[in-house]
């Protein structure tokens, strides 16, 4: 569509070449159909010449073209096109001013062709009769009362805008009585006219002018039929316009194809052109990024020298500064190393002195010393010593509980084991060792024992955990004798867990402490069965308050070991 464009010259097209296109095909078209007229009345004047005499009567019709047309070239001609912009937007102001002409000219002029073929079909010559303004065009006055009356001329065939409606015709007097147009119609055969509209029918979107003159041509056709006597003659003057405007369509169409390859052949033209200019423009602008390539490297080759040359100075600089710093540093030191040498001299000759003078003084001296370092090894030998007795017997009173207390196999009382280690501990003034055997010791478990952890594992396993077993649907709170006996049925009839079950059911909770007590995990058995809660909670509190104590046991133990443990390293 761009290179038809283009060939056709569309890219170069205005509104002004449109309204000279439009006009020119208005008059020629009208030239036509005069001559079609004057075929009949015998004239010999040249259409165009009347044409020139009456410029005004084609304005109508090509100020419809003019709006018709720059539409059409938008439809065809996309935004996209490369067109110059100054030429795309003319202003065509005075064209526009000149082509709105009073509408009662273009009335005039309709009059006057019609009076042309009103002529040619009665076979009379037409002779122009000039008419007064009043009576060319009847003008009617809207009344205030009437606002939407259209008051303005209209042209042959259009219909007043929408909004308004036609003024009343006016009254005219009667040229003829009704009795002798009556008498004239019987006596004329009625011939049937051809229509020149269906035959251009579909050039009606591509040339709105030739429609427009075909309805204008029907529209006279429909005029004569109300004059049935010159309606035979018209006939053929009817059939050879109809055939000459498919001609002209025709042609129009041929013309068209034509400028359509010429544009083609403009665009292919204009391509190679800009191609070159394109080619042209890119080698300029290669030369030009090469020029400003070898500037560029020539300017960075001088900073470059330039820059060297300042850091070099620099370094220069820098280095003469750290000479002379380290040329002082090497003075003052070379001084202070003098000054240290005199002062050993003096020193070594003072040692000397002090030897040679008092030998014996000095062996003395030494001796007491030794003396004085004898004592002290003494002492810490004794004070090591003394740590290793309370250490050790620290460490047998504790297995001695421990075997009397946790390790025993059978439950026995174990205070005065837990006396000889409250005594051994106190010579220490531990702190800690002191609050745990403290609260050991206000309790009566000292006095009772604790359980073994054997009689604990078979306390549970034989007795404690059927139990619970049996409990294990009672509902927590507000349980009734019916729900102890469906929780003691269907304890029997319930698959038994092992391991570490995950869940916070009661079967889940001791099939965790089994685990444990087997992995000898009194702690974490505890802990798990401590969770319980309702019925199972109360048939456990009796081996839950054992294994407590049995437990604080344990920890005071473990507690007191990890201190007499620490304390061993201390002495090491």
């Amino acid at each position: 569509m761009l290179e038809y464009a283009e060939t056709h010259g569309w890219d170069n097209l205005t509104v002004d070449d449109v309204i000279e296109f439009s006009t020119e095909t208005f008059v020629t078209t009208y030239s036509f159909v005069s001559d079609l007229v004057k075929k009949v009345t015998g004239e010999t004047a040249g259409p165009k010449e009347e044409v020139e005499k009456k410029p005004q009567g084609s304005k109508a019709a090509a100020t419809k073209a003019i709006t018709e047309g720059p539409k059409r070239v938008e439809k065809t001609i996309p935004t996209s096109t490369k067109t110059e912009a100054p030429k795309s937007t003319p202003q065509p102001v005075a064209k526009s001013e000149a082509l709105a002409t009073p509408a009662a000219k273009v009335s005039a002029e309709l009059e006057e062709l019609v009076s042309r073929a009103e002529a040619a079909i009665a076979g009379k010559p037409y002779t122009a009769v000039t008419k007064p303004q009043a009576e060319a065009a009847p003008t009617v006055e809207s009344t205030p009362s009437e606002p939407d009356v259209y008051g303005a001329p209209l042209p042959l065939g259009f219909e007043p805008p929408p909004g308004f409606k036609r003024p009343s015709p006016p009254k005219k007097a009667e040229v003829k009585s009704e009795e002798k147009v009556e008498e004239k119609k019987e006596d004329i055969q009625l011939v049937p006219l051809p229509l020149v509209a269906p035959a251009v029918s579909s050039l009606t979107e591509s040339e709105p002018i030739i429609s427009h003159l075909a309805g204008t041509i029907d529209n006279l056709a429909s005029y004569l039929a109300i004059n049935p006597t010159a309606a035979s003659k018209a006939t053929d003057v009817l059939e050879t316009a109809k055939n000459d405007l498919t001609a002209l369509a025709q042609r129009f169409e041929k013309v068209r194809e034509d400028e359509r390859l010429a544009l083609e052949a403009k665009l292919d033209e204009q391509i190679r052109e800009y191609s070159i200019k394109l080619l042209e423009l890119e080698m300029e602008a290669q030369d030009k990024l090469d020029h400003q390539q070898e500037d560029f490297k020539k300017v960075f080759e001088e900073e470059r020298v330039k820059i060297i040359q300042a850091y070099r100075q620099k370094l220069e600089n820098e280095l003469s500064t750290q000479t002379e710093l380290i040329n002082e540093r090497l003075k003052e030191e070379v001084i202070a190393q003098g000054i240290e040498l005199q002062r050993r001299w003096i020193r070594d000759i003072k040692v000397r002195v002090e030897q040679e003078r008092g030998g014996r003084l000095a062996k003395l001296d030494e001796l007491s010393a030794d003396l004085k370092r004898l004592e002290r090894i003494a002492l810490d030998n004794a004070s090591y010593l003394d740590d290793n007795i309370r250490i050790h017997a620290l460490w047998s009173s504790l297995r001695t509980l421990n075997s009397a207390a946790v390790s025993s196999p059978v439950r026995k009382p174990f205070r005065e084991e837990l006396r000889v280690l409250r005594h051994i501990t106190a010579a220490r003034e531990d702190p800690i060792v002191s609050a745990a055997l403290d609260s050991l010791e206000q309790t009566d478990v000292p006095d009772v024992g604790v359980e073994p952890f054997a009689d604990l594992s078979t306390w549970f396993t034989n007795e404690v955990a059927p139990k619970v077993s049996e409990v294990a649907l009672v509902p927590d709170e507000n349980a009734g004798v019916l729900s102890y006996f469906a929780s003691r049925a269907l304890s029997g009839l319930r698959f038994k867990r092992h391991g570490l079950v995950a869940g916070d059911d009661v079967l889940s909770v001791l099939a965790r402490a089994k685990y444990h007590l087997n992995e000898k995990d009194l702690d974490s058995a505890t802990r798990e069965l401590n969770q319980l809660q309702g019925p199972a909670k109360l048939l456990l509190h009796d081996w839950l308050e054992a294994a407590r104590r049995r437990l604080e046991v344990q920890q005071t133990l473990d507690v007191v070991q990890t201190q007499a443990t620490l304390a061993s390293l201390l002495v090491v």
